[in-house]
């Protein structure tokens, strides 16, 4: 009894994390709407970059105030790493259902039977980040100094600012 237990616990534990994973795996490069009538330049149809932990790209490309032609080198280098994204996006997304498959199959389980999906799932994240990483290299490169330093100007604020609500959000101590 006490070792079914113990197989059932991993199992949901295994479970929960792949949900997990699967809600956070959003495509790195997504499309975003099309801009609205008369939108300011910084809403023009530009992708917003990777998803939360890629907030530094989005970051430049919101804040750095870009000019046109930085805009056209931007669309240029989030076009180019889309293509290879959405292939990369789909495997994950393909690995990930695997692995719940697994995990809710009839029978026995064990740790050896999901490491081969878990490594997978593992693999295509480390891919998504090393892509992401190459593009907000490449969006960097494509900012003057001055931009660059009113985008780590604006993320200290942004992180000061995510403080003092983490701060008022505390509940009162007696």
């Amino acid at each position: 009894m006490m070792k079914t237990r113990g197989a059932v616990g991993l199992i949901m534990s295994v479970i929960a994390g792949a949900l997990l994973a699967a809600g956070t795996a959003s495509p790195v490069l997504a499309q975003a709407p099309p801009p609205r009538p008369g939108a300011p330049p910084h809403e023009s149809g530009m992708r917003w970059g990777m998803g939360r932990p890629d907030g530094e790209l989005a970051l430049m490309i919101r804040t750095g105030n870009l000019t046109p032609e930085q805009q056209a080198k931007v669309r240029g280098i989030l076009s180019a790493h889309r293509a290879g994204t959405r292939t990369v996006i789909e495997q994950l997304r393909q690995a990930q259902q695997e692995l719940g498959a697994k995990l809710l199959a009839p029978g026995p389980i064990q740790t050896g039977d999901i490491q081969p999906q878990l490594e997978r799932i593992s693999r295509l994240r480390d891919q998504l980040a090393q892509d992401s990483a190459q593009a907000a290299l490449e969006v960097r490169a494509v900012l003057t100094a001055e931009q660059l330093a009113r985008v780590a100007q604006t993320k200290e604020r942004l992180t000061q600012l995510r403080e003092e609500m983490r701060q008022l959000m505390q509940p009162a101590r007696p």
